[in-house]
């Protein structure tokens, strides 16, 4: 999806309202930035920036005005449902530069730990790692399939492609499998009702202090 080729089309007007309009005729407000240039504002079509980022791509290469060049996506903001693209930022970049980008980590396979009672807990959906532009994978597949319970995988554990450098802690985890917690069962106490007493008592005192009062008398 990184060959296909989008067209940039140039914005002439700028600011919020411009940027509204531009969306409703499904276009995406985009900037370029980088290699000490002025900064660039183009649209992109819409579809085609989605299907882009649904295959993972971290470059796009687009034409404006003719000539076209492959761009880092630097950042994309969603709507409010994070869901539909709604601006890039797109940065230039030479084929032989070395970049940081964060690269999604979709897990493989079923721990043999789940069926020893556990669960799987991923605590990275992505990894930021360094490498040359034309080296960029799309997406780490780690395979989980023998992860024991209350084993880990970590980032050091990592197939990683040829020239490409990891950012995180060697040490730092990716995915455990944990030990399913059950609450304890709590035991059920009944409620004792308390003895009326009080009334009791005080029926009683009354009587005596009657009685004590007939006798005095």
């Amino acid at each position: 999806m990184e060959n296909t080729t989008l067209k940039g089309e140039p914005r002439a007007t700028l600011g919020t309202r411009a940027a509204r309009r531009l969306r409703a005729t499904g276009r995406v407000p985009a900037v370029i930035y980088g290699h000490d240039q002025p900064p660039e504002v183009v649209s992109l079509a819409r579809h085609e920036v989605e299907l882009a980022l649904a295959h993972g791509a971290h470059m796009l290469r687009v034409d404006i005005a003719g000539k076209a060049r492959q761009y880092l996506i630097k950042d994309v903001q969603y709507d409010y449902l994070d869901q539909t693209p709604i601006h890039l930022d797109l940065t230039r970049v030479a084929m032989d530069e070395r970049v940081k980008v964060r690269v999604g980590i979709e897990l493989r396979g079923i721990p043999k730990g789940v069926s020893e009672g556990g669960v799987l807990d991923r605590h990275m959906v992505d990894l930021e790692v360094e490498c040359l532009v034309t080296d960029i994978p799309e997406t780490l597949h780690p395979i989980v399939t023998e992860l024991g319970l209350g084993e880990s995988l970590l980032v050091r554990d990592l197939d990683l492609p040829a020239g490409v450098m990891a950012l995180a802690d060697s040490e730092d985890r990716v995915a455990t499998v944990s030990t399913l917690m059950v609450a304890p069962e709590v035991e059920e106490v009944e409620e004792v009702k308390e003895e009326e007493a009080e009334p009791e008592v005080i029926g009683r005192a009354r009587k005596e202090d009657q009685a004590a009062g007939e006798g005095e008398s």
